[in-house]
């Protein structure tokens, strides 16, 4: 009896909330098809309480999906189902070559083998091995570990976006390892016209070589492009933050 109570118990929240209930609920969470790889970052159910902002709190009809450092795009995939969109709806971006190459083995998303950058050259990449603990280290800077540098072509957004027509971005999702404030300059004037974030962001000293732009300025450009912050978190210690941010005419403020 005390072993069929804990059990119960185990399985009450927060574990049953935050672990059980979204499996059954979102196949995209099932790891079966990445199988034998290493996916960064655990299950995306993570990413539910972006979602259930943008349901809830703003007028934003999700049509389309962009993911900047997919890693192997489970996340992408996870956001797919939450708006309930088709693999057509969804872009991901990622520098890794053999990620990238699993990517659009896994899935069947609008996929780009570029860095996302300020610039439109080819520049240098460091990447870490698939059998890696951690896939997603890979990034612009050297992370001080043993990476392999490889050449990428890299791209600006707002470039992307005009050569592929695309008019808004509804929700665009950010984790590019240091390179975040280099990719929001990439979108120029189009920044205005993306109108969720959820993004990675560095603080304080970082550890490893080449100069990091950190959450200040990244704080800085987006307040300058209309957007509010709509959730911060941040563990007591932890270098990395993870905010999601909103244009601020997409907001529905309550009526007091």
């Amino acid at each position: 009896m005390n072993f069929l109570k804990k059990l119960i118990l185990g399985l009450t929240p927060p574990l049953w909330s935050k672990k059980i209930a979204p499996l059954i609920k979102y196949k995209s969470l099932r790891r079966r098809k990445y199988k034998g790889y290493n996916p960064a970052g655990g299950f995306s159910y993570k990413l539910y309480p972006y979602v259930n902002l943008v349901k809830t709190w703003t007028n934003i009809n999700v049509k389309n999906v962009f993911e900047i450092g997919a890693n192997f795009a489970q996340d992408a995939d996870f956001l797919r189902e939450a708006f309930g969109l088709a693999p057509k709806d969804v872009y991901v971006f990622e520098a890794h070559p053999d990620i990238f190459k699993a990517v659009t083995q896994i899935h069947s998303f609008n996929a780009y083998h570029n860095a996302v950058f300020n610039e439109n050259r080819e520049i240098a990449f460091n990447i870490l091995p698939l059998d890696y603990r951690d896939t997603g280290w890979s990034s612009i800077h050297a992370m001080g570990h043993k990476t392999q540098e490889v050449k990428v072509q890299a791209i600006r957004m707002d470039g992307f976006m005009e050569a592929h027509s695309v008019g808004k971005i509804d929700f665009l999702k950010i984790d590019v390892e240091g390179a975040t404030y280099e990719v929001l300059e990439g979108f120029g004037k189009r920044l205005k016209d993306v109108n969720c974030i959820q993004l990675e962001a560095e603080h304080g000293e970082v550890n490893f070589p080449g100069h990091w732009n950190l959450y200040d300025k990244i704080e800085h450009i987006l307040k300058e492009n209309d957007f509010e912050l709509a959730l911060f978190e941040r563990n007591e210690g932890m270098r990395q933050s993870d905010s999601f941010w909103v244009q601020k005419d997409c907001i529905k403020y309550a009526q007091l």
